[in-house]
């Protein structure tokens, strides 16, 4: 009952402030999980529908300066390329998306696993390229891309 009346416009809430439908829907079920985990987060201070909106703002802002401290990050690893590393990428769609998706998993890898992913996806270096510009074999790249791939393909629950 208190989903289908108030679901609606939280949903729009959430998706005016992240910009994505499927970010709004993960807010949208964490506030209303909160609310069946923890009953007493309702104290009767204000409607039913202020706390839920409320939760929704903050629980969207928290993902919005999660975004750019994943972005500020990445963008770091990405400026700390040695010299002579090629930065311009291939120019593709592919080349843009993998960056996208590297921004998104950044949240949680090492900076040298992410500069391999750079270089790798974004950049478009062969596994034994990356290798040499890192330093480490070609098989602990494989294994680091491969953990990447993992996580994205899980929804990043690696």
């Amino acid at each position: 009952m208190l989903y289908r009346r108030h679901a609606k416009a939280l949903r729009h809430r959430a998706w005016r402030l992240l910009g994505c439908r499927h970010e709004a829907e993960d807010v949208l079920q964490e506030v209303f999980l909160a609310m069946v985990s923890q009953p007493g987060l309702h104290r009767g201070e204000a409607s039913v529908f202020t706390l839920l909106y409320q939760m929704v703002t903050h629980k969207a802002l928290d993902r919005c300066r999660a975004r750019s401290r994943r972005h500020e990050r990445l963008m770091g690893v990405w400026g700390a390329l040695p010299q002579g590393v090629p930065r311009g990428g291939r120019g593709s769609a592919e080349s843009l998306d993998a960056a996208g998706d590297l921004q998104w998993m950044s949240r949680a890898e090492p900076p040298r696993t992410l500069m391999a992913a750079l270089l790798h996806f974004a950049a478009g270096h062969t596994q034994g390229e990356v290798a040499a510009l890192l330093g480490v074999s070609r098989k602990t790249v494989v294994r680091m891309l491969g953990r990447l791939q993992t996580q994205v393909a899980g929804g990043g629950d690696a």
